[in-house]
């Protein structure tokens, strides 16, 4: 008698398990989340670093214009220039994360020297990459075969921000995916609207 029941049961329970649609959206939702989560926090980060790009472009943009349409500045113009510079940049910070550089560059018949050159923030362990005060300037970091006349002076300034993913965090396995930790750096040239430009007291 019990081996009938069982025989009748059995078929019965195994009929009603396979139309049973109790636990899809459970197991959907397994499948569906992980993918939906790294959609949203790759797009975060996307965000993230076009706005790196973005605020560093018009950092450098805004700070060689600043610089180049002076006939004189003092260290405390400069530290003005630098602290508004600080706003453009604005969330992101360039204390830790980053440097500012101003450049003033000389063309002369032995190249084209670095006379004074001003670091906006304390952060010392970020080098100008056009090189340092006193030495020849790289122009190759430069685009566009750019090239200085003998006498003439130029402003170079440059920004560089160390950009640190949140979430999507691949520095371990590929290095040159986007999501890698990486300087992004930007590069301006102005001419001195006066020809020349006069640092009073040399950098702050």
């Amino acid at each position: 008698m019990l081996i009938k029941f069982k025989k009748m049961m059995v078929p019965r329970f195994i009929h009603k398990l396979k139309k049973s649609t109790k636990g899809t959206i459970l197991i959907e939702f397994a499948i569906t989340f992980p993918v939906t989560l790294l959609l949203l926090l790759g797009g975060f980060e996307t965000f993230r670093l076009l706005m790196a790009h973005r605020k560093s472009n018009m950092t450098v943009t805004s700070m060689s214009n600043l610089v180049s349409q002076n006939k004189n500045l003092s260290s405390a113009a400069i530290q003005d220039i630098f602290d508004a510079i600080d706003n453009i940049m604005k969330p992101l910070e360039l204390d830790e994360n980053g440097q500012l550089f101003i450049s003033y560059v000389t063309g002369t018949a032995g190249g084209n020297v670095i006379n004074l050159q001003c670091r906006g923030t304390n952060n010392i362990s970020v080098a100008s990459k056009i090189g340092a005060e006193g030495e020849e300037a790289d122009l190759d970091r430069i685009p566009g075969n750019f090239s200085i006349a003998e006498y003439e002076t130029v402003v170079i300034s440059e920004v560089v921000y160390r950009y640190e993913p949140i979430f999507v965090h691949f520095s371990n396995t590929q290095q040159n995916n986007m999501f890698a930790s990486h300087d992004v750096y930007q590069v301006a040239v102005q001419k001195p609207r006066y020809g020349s430009i006069n640092f009073d007291g040399g950098c702050p």
